[in-house]
């Protein structure tokens, strides 16, 4: 008799601290996807970022003078290789990476506003 007490008890105790695990766990989580997911979007910036400096650095040197189509190459070239590392890119993104790669390799022709 005492042992089904006991047994109940204990069950009951075992079921309150799962409960109180779970819901401590979705409270974390909660807390720390966001900071994860920020923190996974810097890295893919600063991915695409060196990746768009790769891309005008090639089309450079393959496509010296040639206006439009190196940078629609370059743009061609970063979707590429983002796709490979299973990086998502929005067109305008590939875009703004490759215009940004390219005012760092030529500070002085930037348009003054």
């Amino acid at each position: 008799m005492i042992e089904q007490y006991v047994t109940t008890i204990a069950l009951s105790v075992i079921c309150l601290v799962t409960i109180g695990v779970l819901t401590l766990g979705a409270v974390v989580y909660r807390k720390v996807k966001p900071i994860y997911e920020a923190r996974f979007s810097v890295e893919q910036r600063n991915r695409i970022g060196q990746l768009a400096q790769d891309a005008y650095a090639w089309v450079e040197r393959n496509y010296a003078g040639a206006g439009a189509t190196k940078f629609h190459e370059a743009v061609k070239y970063l979707t590429v290789k983002a796709g490979q590392l299973g990086i998502v890119i929005k067109s305008e993104e590939v875009e703004a990476a490759i215009q940004k790669a390219w005012e760092e390799f030529n500070p002085n022709k930037i348009k003054s506003a």
